[in-house]
């Protein structure tokens, strides 16, 4: 993992940003790994719609700052103002309606805060996705602070003397490791654990080696290193989904190099060569969920029914043969190296694909070699994660891209900023009338039947290539408890 950022709503939103920020400020609500709100660990008491739900009032607890300064609704008015002024920069910007359906915020009492929204909401959407986002920032400490500042001071530790999450951060060196102490002035429960130390590897297989050696307490066994797992038998072992999310191939649709990408059937013939079952076995050594839509299967409590039944059974989904009559019928012959040419047309593509683990380039190598077989030819380029995501995110002239999503703070898997044609996490831009609308009716109307219509479409036209997500395994010391490392995993839970 690689923290380069301690600040909200200015960060990349990596997996290891959000967790070292979830330390030092807490949003309203928390959502626990089961998708509901946990109100013991919530800033908010109670949240209500009124108005047609177009008005969400929410009452705040009694909560308080590192110093003892109390934490106000004007302290989540001005997380508001900070997102607005960031504007599509933020990486979760339209996730949630975040922050352009607040039409009004105001705070009668320092506790009571009423959102006056642009538009009738399904609560449980707005809810998940959007009130998750707002975090209470020190209004007093950080006044005249901007988003372009903050921008440009990310690991700034003048910025954290006063926090309202359970830690405080107590030493931090770029790119070697973040420590965390214990926060003695948290208003919630106080944690187990007194110190965390997130050490910073340049590969999974350097924290495997220390945890061996006992430098660190705890990681993960990477995929590749599980036949060695007896190495690290003596620990105290468990399982992980990392996090409800789903692995897709992005594609970019503005990139006219690779336009063909554009078209449905193309997409079908890529996505019927992907062999989810072989990606589990080889690349993950059986630890997997297959997933062929938006929606995580694990846990599955928002997959439709017609989802259900293909996930159970994922062998119906692989069809090379299929995907190959499909180029066929579309016009792409293949020519004698193999590659299939339509009018002058290469049918090939460049994936980028982060270099933090082995097991990564190890499913690129297996798409390389599934799509091979049907005549489209891939070449790899290997990057840094955070070199992926900045060039995803400034719209270069990529073409493909593997990409990982966790569902945080968008714990209600609508799509909104994903797969809508102006979602800030849509890196393809990809757009799409009827997907719009009915990402737009599973946020507005009450009930799932509305986000079931939603992701059969999105598993139908295809607006990314889907992968299977991995299990992993945890491996902690004897002195650590459940409990404890349930607390240092954050966003997925060890079970098993």
């Amino acid at each position: 993992m690689n923290i380069n950022s301690l600040l909200p709503i200015v960060n990349n939103d990596s997996l290891a940003n959000f967790q070292a920020v979830e330390l030092l400020f807490i949003p309203v609500i928390w959502v626990n790994i089961n998708l509901e709100i946990d109100w013991s660990r919530s800033i908010a008491k109670s949240i209500t719609f009124t108005h047609h739900r177009t008005v969400v009032v929410i009452h705040l607890k009694r909560w308080q700052w590192s110093n003892n300064d109390p934490v106000t609704a004007d302290d989540v008015i001005f997380c508001i103002d900070i997102m607005r002024q960031y504007g599509e920069k933020y990486s979760n910007y339209g996730m949630g309606g975040i922050p352009y359906i607040i039409k009004r915020a105001n705070a009668p009492n320092p506790q009571t805060l009423i959102l006056t929204l642009s538009h009738p909401v399904n609560p449980i959407w707005f809810e998940l996705n959007g009130i998750s986002q707002l975090i209470p920032l020190p209004k007093l400490q950080w006044k005249n602070i901007t988003a372009e500042f903050l921008f440009n001071h990310q690991t700034d530790t003048k910025l954290l003397t006063v926090v309202d999450g359970p830690y405080k951060l107590a030493k931090y060196q770029v790119g070697r490791e973040a420590m965390f102490l214990r926060n003695n002035h948290y208003s919630g429960n106080k944690p187990d654990v007194h110190r965390i130390t997130f050490v910073m590897y340049t590969s999974a297989s350097g924290a495997f080696w220390a945890l061996k050696s006992k430098q660190i307490n705890l990681a993960n066994v990477p995929h590749m290193l599980l036949p060695g797992k007896q190495l690290v038998n003596s620990l105290h072992s468990c399982v992980t989904n990392g996090g409800y999310g789903i692995n897709y191939v992005a594609l970019n649709f503005t990139n006219n190099h690779v336009g063909f990408l554009r078209t449905l059937s193309i997409r079908q013939a890529l996505q019927h060569a992907i062999n989810q079952e072989a990606i589990i076995k080889i690349a993950y050594h059986g630890m997997g969920e297959a997933s062929f839509n938006p929606v995580p299967s694990d846990p599955a409590t928002y997959l439709s029914p017609q989802m259900r039944k293909i996930t159970e059974n994922p062998a119906s989904q692989y069809n090379p043969r299929q995907s190959k009559a499909i180029l066929t019928a579309a016009g792409w012959k293949t020519s004698p190296s193999g590659v299939r040419t339509r009018h002058g047309r290469t049918l090939s593509f460049t994936l980028l694909v982060s270099s933090s683990s082995r097991t990564l380039r190890a499913i690129a190598e297996l798409l390389k070699a599934e799509w091979w077989q049907i005549g489209v030819q891939v070449n790899l380029h290997i990057v840094p994660f955070n070199n992926e995501l900045s060039i995803l995110g400034s719209g270069k002239d990529w073409e493909a891209a593997m990409v990982p999503w966790i569902y945080s703070p968008d714990f209600f898997p609508s799509g909104d900023g994903l797969f809508n044609s102006y979602g800030g996490m849509n890196y393809g831009k990809y757009s799409n009338t009827r997907m719009n609308f009915l990402i737009h009716d599973s946020e507005t109307k009450n009930g799932l039947p509305y986000l079931y219509k939603y992701e059969n479409y999105a598993a139908d036209q295809l607006p990314v290539l889907f992968l299977p997500m991995p299990h992993y395994l945890v491996k902690y010391s004897h002195g650590i408890s459940r409990n404890q490392a349930n607390v240092a995993l954050s966003l997925v839970h060890c079970s098993q």
